[in-house]
């Protein structure tokens, strides 16, 4: 399996494998996050499924075989610095500030943050080059979207 996402993943096709390249790396950077903890639960994968299936309009399914697939990805990468390099590559500056959002539901699923998710998201929000206002304004909206959905 892993030969096989390498295979898409070094690929220089242009066509459909450049998206499932681009979709794997953005989920990838989400389990990353889910993982900085050392705690992967079940509602940030969850979380996770969520994202992929409305970030790519994918049925559920499809999108829990994409986290899978960023499951395997995420293990071999080294730094997040391979990660958000692919990322600032394949995915446009506009949607960045999204994807700050979506790291930030992740982080907070579980309704805490621990120093090594706070530290994780000052140094991948640099990295994919969005700035800290930014940063906290994807955190607020995250924050408020939790509040306003809990009993």
């Amino acid at each position: 399996m892993f030969k096989k996402l390498l295979k898409i993943i070094s690929s220089e096709n242009r066509s459909k494998t450049e998206q499932i390249d681009s979709n794997i790396i953005f989920a990838s950077l989400l389990v990353r996050a889910a993982r900085i903890d050392n705690e992967y639960s079940d509602v940030e994968k969850q979380q996770i499924d969520l994202i992929i299936k409305e970030k790519f309009l994918v049925p559920i399914s499809k999108a829990q075989e994409i986290r899978t697939y960023a499951e395997e990805f995420e293990q071999d990468i080294v730094d997040t610095v391979q990660i958000t390099k692919k990322i600032k590559k394949n995915i446009p500056f506009e949607e960045r500030q999204a994807l700050a959002e979506d790291l930030w539901s992740i982080i907070l699923a579980d309704l805490t943050r621990s120093e090594d998710e706070n530290s994780f998201m000052r140094t991948c929000i640099k990295l994919i080059g969005v700035n800290d206002v930014d940063s906290a304004i994807a955190r607020r909206a995250v924050i408020d979207r939790i509040k306003k959905n809990s009993p």
